[in-house]
């Protein structure tokens, strides 16, 4: 097996796991679907095309997810971001921002309006928490990148020393 093959293996091996866990009416769906495919003869062709291709739309769906979450981490890693408290203070951002709407809906009253002004309070700390992350991310890059430069120019320097001694042949 070549090194391709078992990188292929370990993505696919993340993708089943990533893949959502099915409840017990699925599983059932999941018989007949497999007794379908086992017994082509039984069911007209006609019959099973669209099952086929729905099959295929919700298949290439999750591996489009999964690609997406992948390179959305690839990308956190080269940057230097905490992946996880990025999602979490996103998270907590899109629940308060929901929370707000659900109130704007609301009869205007001065416990819903002391309510929204919490609320874009947290909304505020919570914009300046991912802006904080990020410029950390940023300061962890730069010094990454700075410490590379410094082993990169020692690394030349020991190249170019060891050039001016003469060359040894051997045989």
């Amino acid at each position: 097996m070549t090194v391709s093959g078992l990188s292929i293996n370990n993505y696919q091996l993340q993708y089943q796991l990533l893949k959502p866990e099915t409840d017990v009416a699925d599983s059932g769906t999941q018989r007949q679907d497999i007794a379908a495919i086992a017994t082509p003869a039984a069911t007209p062709a006609a019959q099973q095309a669209p099952k086929q291709q729905q099959q295929q739309d919700e298949t290439s769906k999750q591996q489009q997810a999964f690609l997406s979450q992948l390179m959305e981490q690839m990308l956190a890693n080269r940057i230097g971001l905490d992946k996880q408290k990025y999602d979490e203070i996103k998270e907590k951002i899109a629940e308060a921002e929901a929370e707000i709407d659900a109130l704007k809906r609301q009869p205007q009253s001065p416990e819903r309006d002391g309510k929204i002004a919490v609320l874009e309070a947290k909304l505020e700390k919570l914009g300046k928490a991912l802006e904080g992350l990020i410029a950390e991310a940023n300061r962890n890059r730069e010094a990454k990148e700075r410490e590379q430069q410094s082993i990169n120019a020692a690394q030349q320097y020991q190249l170019t020393a060891a050039t001016d001694k003469e060359p040894k042949l051997f045989l």
